[in-house]
């Protein structure tokens, strides 16, 4: 199955759809205060948050059974040094998105999905009203 996968994030909020078909899953959450993760999740930029929204949406996806082993899912990203790092695979010196991306990689491991990365004008992404 071949979902679409549109996620934002700010400092304070994360958001992402999926879409399957004809069928769509919005959702988004408020990111916890730091010291509920010993500071590790202390969010200090849109481009952190993004990243957060990209793992909590793989990962409530394959929770709600709309995501399933072997699925196609196309990640479009609205941020260029999102895609830039995603396409890349190389670590940065950031730690929150370098971790994120870890537990990204093991979603793709695990469930055997295809990722593919998509550029897109962020006027056309759709998870950011949920959260703008």
């Amino acid at each position: 199955m071949e979902h679409k996968l549109f996620l934002d994030g700010t400092k304070e909020k994360i958001s992402w759809i999926i879409q399957t078909g004809n069928q769509i899953k919005k959702e988004f959450r408020v990111h916890p205060p730091a010291y509920t993760s010993g500071y590790k999740m202390d969010v200090k930029n849109d481009e952190q948050s993004k990243f957060i929204a990209l793992h909590a949406g793989i990962y409530w996806g394959i929770g709600v059974y709309a995501i399933k082993d072997g699925d196609t899912v196309d990640v479009m990203c609205d941020s260029k040094k999102m895609y830039d790092i995603l396409s890349s695979k190389h670590k940065i010196s950031d730690q929150i998105i370098n971790d994120k991306i870890h537990f990204i990689n093991l979603f793709i491991e695990q469930r055997k999905l295809v990722v593919n990365y998509h550029l897109i004008d962020s006027n056309k992404n759709p998870a950011s009203d949920l959260i703008r």
